[in-house]
């Protein structure tokens, strides 16, 4: 017996040097593509090839931020940033890059942007290694080749450092399911912490993962009071990482919430967009007719974030109401069928900015009608040839993912991981709902990763000698 622990010990070490230099290579490699993409962009088309519509909005309140700073006239809250759609490590980050580098600040970030997300990369090997150490490799350079990490990398958005610190949790909790300890848990609340104070959107899973996890052990019977405390403890820290933000509103507004983001979201997205997949009217009609009852009805602007988010969520439910569950579930589905499967490629500037009719503005009887003419009758070839050819790579990964799902499977031990990934997917596209973009599944790219790591070493162990 004590052979075999010798050998086992004497095989690890041996192994870790080869880990390392392939977490080196992975990491360099991400490293590499994402910049070399970033400056591709900015040669081709300076800051506009960095930027979308919400990013000049980040980088306007960064450069008055960076100005406050650089006049030592912030005090008190004014430190969380202004009250919006930024969380207050999000507008940190975009104030260094301008503080640092000034009118290059848009470069600046998406580099930045490039070192996160490659750390995203050997996460995913790190997750992945967690299930088994075979998949660890392939998850990793599948993850440093994702195009949509790249692309999206290279916009001056929030989603690159959310991604990261999602990933940064998923590898946590893995962690923590396997082998429950106060390091893991600890490290838990931290990210779970640091993906809320960079985007909201973390908030209500924080609450659900917890649970999670405790119905996990609860299940494994492994239930003790240590185990029970140490998520307690993650709770806490998670807690705390979001109280200032939310202290500040509460202080200031009488708003229990992180975010007035969430009433023109439903007003002017949610709304429309249910009411497209109901009775097929335009998105664009819908947001105006939404928009002019807002006004209608509240004809005294305010200065309170939060009660206009108020408004325009009070309309939003009225307009819902009846539209009914019917229309909700179309909607849903046609959202989660673009996000799962539209390609990144098509956000890349030279290709988004080709002129054609969008999306949104596609006419079609139906969700799949609208679908189909956006597919096979754009008004621009180019951009139809380039959209359809993403598809069939994003397909083929797809499959690839589900050869992986089915290996996890089949190997066994793997159940309470793979409900957690499906739980995390499950609640990122049931959030977006209906609003469809690569963009908005993002988020779920590490548990994606890690089934096309397992799915591609299935593969390779079966490919004929």
């Amino acid at each position: 017996m004590q052979g075999f622990a010798t050998q086992a010990i004497v095989r690890a070490q041996a192994t870790e040097p080869v880990q390392r230099i392939m977490l080196w290579r992975i990491f360099i490699t991400a490293l590499v593509l994402r910049w070399a993409y970033a400056i591709l962009m900015f040669a081709l088309m300076g800051d506009a090839g960095l930027e979308s519509l919400d990013s000049t909005t980040y980088l306007f309140y960064a450069q008055e931020f960076a100005g406050q700073i650089g006049s030592h006239s912030l005090s008190g809250w004014q430190w969380l940033g202004p009250v919006g759609d930024t969380m207050p490590l999000s507008q940190w980050l975009f104030s260094l890059c301008v503080l640092a580098f000034g009118t290059s600040a848009a470069l600046a970030y998406t580099l930045l942007q490039g070192l996160l997300d490659a750390g995203t990369c050997l996460l995913v090997y790190g997750t992945a290694g967690i299930l088994d150490e075979r998949y660890a490799a392939p998850a990793g350079i599948a993850s440093a080749f994702n195009p949509t990490q790249i692309v999206l990398s290279g916009f001056v958005l929030t989603d690159t450092p959310f991604l990261f610190f999602s990933a940064l949790f998923l590898f946590a909790a893995v962690h923590w399911l396997r082998a429950p300890s106060r390091h893991y848990a600890a490290l838990l609340g931290l990210a779970l912490g640091a993906a809320a104070m960079t985007r909201a959107l973390a908030v209500p899973f924080a609450a659900v993962l917890l649970v999670f996890l405790l119905v996990a052990l609860l299940i494994r019977r492994l239930l003790s009071i240590s185990l029970i405390a140490q998520l307690i403890g993650a709770a806490a820290i998670f807690l705390l990482c979001i109280a200032p933000p939310l202290w500040r509103n509460v202080s200031q507004f009488g708003a229990w919430s992180l975010t007035p983001q969430s009433g023109i979201h439903l007003a002017l997205w949610i709304a429309p967009l249910v009411k497209e997949a109901a009775d097929g009217t335009p998105w664009a009609r819908s947001y105006d007719e939404m928009q002019h009852r807002v006004d209608e009805r509240y004809k005294t602007p305010t200065a309170d974030p939060f009660e206009q988010s108020r408004r325009y969520r009070e309309v939003a439910r009225e307009e819902l109401a009846a539209l009914g569950i019917r229309a909700f579930a179309k909607a849903w589905l046609t959202g989660a069928a673009i996000n799962l499967g539209s390609p990144a490629i098509i956000l890349s500037p030279p290709i988004f900015q080709l002129p054609r009719t969008g999306f949104y503005a596609t006419p079609g009887a139906s969700p799949l009608d609208k679908v189909k003419n956006f597919l096979f009758h754009s008004d621009n070839s180019t951009y139809a040839w380039i959209l359809l050819i993403g598809i069939a790579g994003v397909m083929a990964l797809r499959l690839v993912q589900f050869i992986g799902l089915v290996a996890l499977l089949r190997q066994g031990g793997h159940l309470s991981v793979l409900c957690l990934f499906g739980l995390w997917t499950a609640y990122v596209l049931s959030i977006n709902g209906p609003v469809a973009s690569p963009k908005y599944r993002l988020p779920i790219e590490p548990p994606l990763m890690v089934l096309a790591g397992a799915g591609l070493s299935m593969l390779l162990r079966r490919r004929p000698a």
